[in-house]
């Protein structure tokens, strides 16, 4: 049995919900036990533009509806118990994922002390499955979040159908509104424009919003400015900066458009919260042809699994803050400043320490597997 505390007890936003929840499903399947999800809440508090000023009554389903939960929301196949005995005697509790990492007695001792083992482990504690095993009870309290592929150090084959088991897969009606959506607004590019805490909750990692470098990198990626630009954002109080961001293309402010052109849609949806509405919008940036996110936003992170998962699309653009800035070539681009056997050796700004290569954004896949 696997006993899995959810992410900060389930006090984080609703992305890392899914990121929590989706690596316990995938620890229960690659262990073939069956697990239990301590503190599933309700999460992911509306953000201002839709509690105060003018927006207040177009947002207002978003307060008046029943708070959705992770599990309502996901189509995953799992072996989820809702009772547990904690009290037994062999079993271990451990905290922190992002200082762990799974794999198997062969992987270990076939790698162990090698250039390609510590490139992966890159300081962490390895866990075998033989040894989870061994265990009647695991326990993961204080988890925080770790993604997928930088959790196993699988063979190839093995570790692509784990992470194929827990691909994100949200309810029909939700997944057919972003299908109407989608074909209404035609080819796009997208963006997540984080603002509110994100301005001063990492303003020491120099965070910023800078509109005429945003601009600038923008042009750069998108190139061809014909194509509308849908805007996923905290930040509608302040349309006119982000207006500035994007010259002349066309804008769609997506969780205004949502509710002024498929208000009645949304409003039919068995939930009618703001897990729902990021949901709608993380699906349609997920589409884009061209994707530019916010480093350190799980909701970024979550667009860019998706885009993987579905599109087989690895363009990880972000908005060139003072972080993402360090590893921009002479081009404008971001680009890999160093060798490394996986993804995340190749950064230096993106891999600070356990928790920046666990969370603070997504990886190539390909890139976090080794073909045995």
């Amino acid at each position: 049995m696997i006993y899995f505390e959810n992410a900060s007890r389930g006090l984080e936003g609703f992305n890392t919900h899914v990121m929590s929840y989706t690596l316990c499903t995938s620890l229960s399947n690659l262990l073939e036990r069956d697990f239990y999800f301590d503190y599933e809440i309700p999460c992911s508090t509306p953000p201002d533009f839709a509690v105060t000023g003018d927006r207040k009554d177009k947002f207002a389903v978003l307060l008046n509806s029943e708070r959705s939960l992770v599990s309502d929301l996901l189509v995953l196949p799992n072996r989820r118990a809702f009772e547990i005995d904690r009290d037994v005697e062999n079993k271990r509790e451990l905290q922190l994922v992002y200082s762990y990492f799974v794999t198997t007695e062969a992987m270990k001792e076939r790698f162990k002390d090698s250039i390609i083992w510590n490139s992966f482990a890159v300081g962490r504690f390895d866990l075998t499955r033989e040894y989870l095993l061994s265990l009647d009870l695991l326990e993961w309290t204080h988890t925080k979040a770790s993604n997928l592929g930088y959790f196993y150090f699988l063979p190839r084959a093995e570790k692509q159908a784990l992470m194929d088991s827990v691909k994100i897969k949200y309810i029909r009606p939700i997944e057919e509104v972003v299908g109407r959506i989608a074909s209404q607004i035609g080819t796009f590019n997208a963006v997540h424009l984080r603002m509110g805490d994100f301005l001063t909750l990492y303003d020491s990692d120099v965070y910023s919003l800078d509109p005429g470098k945003f601009a600038s990198y923008v042009s750069l990626e998108f190139g061809d400015r014909e194509l509308p630009i849908v805007v996923a954002t905290d930040g509608l109080n302040q349309k006119e900066i982000i207006r500035s961001i994007f010259s002349s293309s066309k804008i769609y402010f997506i969780d205004e458009f949502i509710m002024d052109e498929y208000g009645r849609e949304f409003g039919e949806l068995p939930f009618t919260d703001f897990n729902v509405l990021t949901v709608i919008d993380q699906l349609l940036c997920a589409s884009a042809d061209k994707f530019i996110g916010t480093y350190r936003s799980t909701f970024t992170s979550v667009i860019h699994r998706l885009r993987q998962e579905r599109y087989g699309k690895k363009d990880f653009y972000f908005f060139p803050d003072g972080t993402v800035e360090k590893l921009l070539n002479d081009a404008g681009h971001i680009a890999a400043d160093r060798h490394g056997f996986f993804d995340w050796n190749r950064y230096s700004a993106f891999a600070e320490d356990h928790r920046a290569m666990a969370w603070m954004r997504e990886w190539d896949h390909d890139l976090t597997m080794l073909d045995v």
